[in-house]
């Protein structure tokens, strides 16, 4: 691929991100990193672009097959002149056999060429003060992501071996960041890793300097943390959430299972017991917090007895928000070997087992938010009709949860107003301002 040359208007950039708010942050920095070389225009759709860039997400095979789906038909609408760059963890796990199998793709790269993607494209170092990140994301919230890869052996993830051990990014690097999102206008900053709570080393010791160094550098009002390990939550991160009202009262747990043997074969490290005590610490320290887990079913060995062991714990443990994934078989990843393999179609109905136990725990956790007063951050109108607008409390991470439809009130995107919620329903909350006008 030869170096790009823009025209006097800029080149011309699509991007597209598949996979998890960590590929997003990379997207963004790829494109800060071609914007400091050459100028560029990002676009909303591929049929104006001189580049287009697919960053892919390869850890389980539906999402490489979603990668190349993506690739491809954007491949297929493409253009003499247009060019398409393929990027992340697809290429990464597969490296050089992806090039005989998509020869339409003109160049592929590994996640950390993305920091160098203007070098690597234009031929030439940056000619300027570099931006970070162009943001994808709304000006009112932002993800940071704090590290990179991960140094865990679950037995059935690939991310290690796909992105490699953990690296933390310097304290002061991510200040630094974070004072430039708050400048931007971010009122939400939501702090990512594979393992958040891994941070600065083990038990969580790291990620409180490290909030705490952001609390003191910033005004930002709400700070959510996403991924935290069951086994690293401690005793300070608790105390510390509950002191400081600017991080959100949300803990993402993903604790995969309720069932030791079920946990033991995915190597995991904790034990149901564990998860117990843990969630009884949180919501005696943090009584109105909320809080999200990620299951799994249909792992090798586990039968319908695992299965109702899974389904009375959740029944037990009542969480906020739950996702639920049939597992994949992946042949580079330890679990491929173990035996007593679960038929796709059984998980598919374990999985409904789960989530509609979960609907009606969902609804009853949500309806103990009506009548009381949230701050609700204002996202904009409603894609489902101009008469609402839509937000999210403190307790709705964006593009995973839920949202707050206002029905009430006038307000800017971007703004954080006090509501009173007036309806629960599965998963979205209905509130307006206390005697405010319709609007």
């Amino acid at each position: 691929m030869e170096p790009l040359s823009p025209d006097h208007g800029g080149l011309k950039v699509f991007a597209v991100t598949l996979g998890c708010p960590k590929n997003r942050v990379d997207t963004e920095t790829g494109l800060a990193s071609l914007a400091s070389a050459i100028p560029i225009q990002v676009v909303e759709g591929p049929e104006e672009a001189d580049l287009l860039l697919v960053n892919t997400c390869g850890f389980l095979e539906a999402a490489v097959s979603e990668s190349i789906e993506t690739i491809l038909s954007l491949a297929g609408e493409m253009g003499p002149r247009q060019r398409l760059l393929v990027a992340g963890c697809m290429v990464n796990r597969y490296g050089a056999q992806l090039e005989p199998e998509l020869p339409e793709v003109d160049r592929f790269l590994r996640t950390h060429e993305l920091v160098r993607l203007g070098e690597i494209l234009a031929g030439t170092a940056a000619k300027g003060p570099r931006p970070r990140r162009i943001p994808s994301t709304p000006p009112w919230w932002a993800y940071l992501k704090v590290a990179e890869g991960c140094s865990n052996r679950c037995t059935y993830c690939l991310i290690p071996r796909i992105r490699g051990p953990q690296r933390d990014r310097p304290a002061t690097e991510l200040v630094e960041e974070a004072r430039e999102l708050e400048e931007r206008g971010v009122k939400e900053l939501i702090l990512v890793a594979q393992e958040l709570t891994a941070y600065g080393g083990r038990r969580g010791q790291g990620l409180v300097g490290l909030l705490e160094a952001l609390l003191q550098a910033t005004s930002i009002p709400w700070i959510r943390l996403l991924y935290l390990h069951p086994k690293e939550i401690t005793p300070q991160l608790l105390y510390l959430m509950a002191r400081e009202e600017r991080i959100c009262n949300y803990l993402d747990i993903p604790i995969q299972h309720a069932c030791n043997a079920v946990l033991r074969r995915m190597g995991r490290g904790y034990t149901a017991e564990e998860i117990e005590a843990l969630l009884g610490e949180i919501r005696e320290r943090l009584p109105h917090a909320a809080v999200r887990t990620t299951v799994m079913v249909g792992f090798p060995g586990e039968g319908p007895g695992e299965v109702d062991e899974l389904l009375r714990a959740l029944e037990r443990w009542r969480f906020d928000h739950l996702g639920c994934f049939v597992y994949s078989d992946e042949e580079e990843a330890p679990s491929s070997r173990l035996p007593g393999k679960v038929a796709r179609e059984e998980g598919e109905r374990r999985r409904r087992l789960v989530m509609e136990l979960q609907a009606e725990i969902s609804r009853e956790r949500n309806r103990r938010w009506v009548g009381r007063r949230l701050e609700v951050l204002v996202e904009g109108v409603s894609p489902e009709t101009d008469f609402l607008l839509v937000g999210r409390t403190r307790f709705q991470a964006p593009e995973i949860d839920g949202i707050t439809y206002i029905n009430r009130g006038r307000f800017t995107p971007g703004e954080i107003a006090e509501l009173v919620v007036e309806e629960a329903h599965t998963y979205d909350l209905v509130a307006g301002s206390p005697g405010g006008e319709q609007g």
